[in-house]
Order: structure tokens, then sequence, then C-alpha cells
């Protein structure tokens, strides 16, 4: 079957390539249609960005405000508690447990309200970068670029102290560069992992398909 390419009196009738299955993306069909790109031409660049960047920025901005808000007033209780002791009288047991009770809860409200802080940067400006190059991943603190040659595996379910659930390039010596763009909020925990991780999976066994020396 042909199908033409443009609509008009001189149409081209030359058939499109045949693509089969999910292994065909669109870049792919653009790229067919539009030849070969020119030598000393900049390398496509395609970016995968956060699915739901500024809900869940927001979300988590709202958390971090909460918690380390929590934090602060439980300190200025203690500090206040602590104060109201009569000079030289040690405190009781009891005061010794509130005491300990609120440094321990400001401590874990702190530590999450940070957390989410920088879950909330990495939702506003992570994204993962595929070029011909390799991956550059983006997170909230930093970047790094990941050769294909280095890349094992896509792995969708990785536990992160800080990014909880999340993803990340399993590398050739068993390291771990964890996407911060693919970090998923308690609710989608359960959900399997979407289309842009698919397709990194697809485009890495396309690559090591072109590594593999032909027969």
């Amino acid at each position: 079957m042909t199908i033409p390419r443009h609509l008009g009196p001189d149409t081209d009738r030359r058939a499109l390539p045949d693509y089969s299955r999910s292994s065909a993306t669109v870049e792919r069909m653009v790229q067919e249609l539009q030849g070969p790109r020119p030598r000393g031409a900049r390398p496509m660049v395609r970016a995968l960005l956060p699915a739901h960047a500024t809900r869940d920025t927001v979300v988590r901005l709202i958390a971090a405000a909460l918690l380390l808000g929590a934090a602060l007033v439980m300190v200025i209780v203690g500090v206040l508690v602590w104060s109201g002791l009569e000079d030289g009288r040690s405190p009781g047991l009891g005061m010794l447990l509130v005491l300990l009770g609120l440094g321990g809860l400001a401590l874990v409200a702190g530590l999450l309200g940070a957390r989410f802080v920088i879950t909330a940067l990495a939702a506003a400006r992570s994204r993962v970068e595929i070029s011909d190059d390799g991956l550059r991943v983006v997170g909230a603190l930093g970047a790094r670029t990941v050769p294909w040659a280095e890349v094992v595996a896509v792995e969708s379910r990785v536990v992160h102290p800080v990014h909880w659930l999340t993803a990340a390039l399993r590398l050739r010596d068993g390291r771990r560069v964890v996407m911060p763009a693919f970090d998923r909020p308690l609710w989608e925990y359960s959900a399997p992992s979407g289309q842009d991780i698919r397709a990194l999976r697809i485009e890495l066994h396309r690559r090591e398909s072109e590594r593999r020396p032909r027969r």
C-alpha cells in the first residue's frame, strides 16, 4: 500500500517505510522522512520531563513548609520549657522525657521537611535528555552524563532514601544513577511504569542491537 507524503497535483506517491510494532517511534519516522542528518549538524536531543511537575512541586513545597514549621514550633516549645526551670535545679525524669520527645520529633520533622524541599526542587528542574552520545540526567542539585555503552538496564522501581520510589539507570560497574524526573508520589506506588520508561528501554535495546557485530 502506498501513502502519499503530500497532497496536491504533484503528489509524490512513494510509500512510507514499514515500521513494526512498538519499536517504531515518532522520532524515527520523522528522521526517515527528513532523510539523513548532514555532517557537522548538532545531534538531536529529546528531553523527558516529570509527568506532573507543577502539581508535584506545589504539593511537596506545602508538605515541606508544614513539616519545617512543625519542627520550628517544637524547638521553640522545648526552649521555653527548658527556660522555665528554676535556676540551679535539674529537670525531673518526666521533664527529660518531654524534652527528648520534642527534640526527637523536631529532628524527624526537620529531616522530612528537608527531604520534601529537595524533591520539590527535583520536580521543578529535573529531566532526562536523550541524545546520540548518551543520557544526561538532571537532578535537584546537579547533572550527570551517562554514555549509552555504560548503561545495562533501566530500572523503574528503585527505592532511594531521599527520592523514595523512583527510576534509575543501572551501569556496568554495578552502580545506579537515579533519575529524579521519574519520582513517584505515594498514591502512584502501585502503578506500572510509564511510557517514558518504556521508551528508554526500547531506545537502550535498539542501541545495544546496533553495537552487536553483525554475522
